[in-house]
C-alpha cells in the first residue's frame, strides 16, 4: 500500500506542478523565478490527494470512512499550502467557497462510489443465487 501510495503521490505532485505552471502562464505579473516556489509548493496538494487516495482500498472501511479520512487529508494538505502562498486567508468569501466546493465535491464522491459499490452488491447477490439454483438442480 504505502509504494502505490507513493507511487500516486509522485504522480499528483507532477499534475500540481503542471496545474501550478498553468496558473503562472495565466499570471503573468510575475517572472517565473519569483514564481519558481510557488509553482514548486503546488504539487504537494496533488502529492497529498493522489497519495492518499490508497485508502479507498482499504477494505474493512466504510466508503463514508474512507471518503471522510481522505476529505481531512486533502483539506489538511491543501489548506496548509493555500495559507503559505496566500491563496486566501481564514474567514475569507474565497476560503468559504472553496470550502463549500470540496465539500460538495466529496459529497458528489461519496454518492457515486455507495452507487457503484451497491450495484456491484446486487449483481453479487444475484450470481449467487444463480450459483445456488444451478446447484440444487
Amino acid at each position: 500500500m504505502w509504494k502505490k501510495a507513493v507511487l500516486l503521490g509522485a504522480l499528483g505532485y507532477a499534475v500540481g506542478i503542471v496545474i501550478g505552471v498553468v496558473i503562472f502562464l495565466f499570471n503573468s505579473s510575475r517572472n517565473f523565478a519569483e514564481a519558481l516556489p510557488s509553482i514548486l509548493l503546488s504539487g504537494i496538494p496533488g502529492a497529498v490527494a493522489m497519495g492518499s487516495s490508497v485508502i479507498y482500498g482499504v477494505e474493512r472501511w466504510s466508503v463514508a470512512r474512507a471518503t471522510v479520512t481522505h476529505f481531512l487529508i486533502t483539506f489538511g494538505g491543501l489548506y496548509l499550502v493555500g495559507f503559505a502562498l496566500g491563496w486566501f486567508r481564514f474567514g475569507e468569501p474565497a476560503f468559504w467557497i472553496f470550502t463549500a466546493a470540496m465539500v460538495a465535491a466529496y459529497v458528489l464522491v461519496w454518492l457515486i462510489q455507495y452507487m457503484a459499490y451497491k450495484r456491484q452488491v446486487r449483481k453479487m447477490n444475484e450470481d449467487l443465487r444463480k450459483w445456488k439454483a444451478r446447484k440444487t438442480k
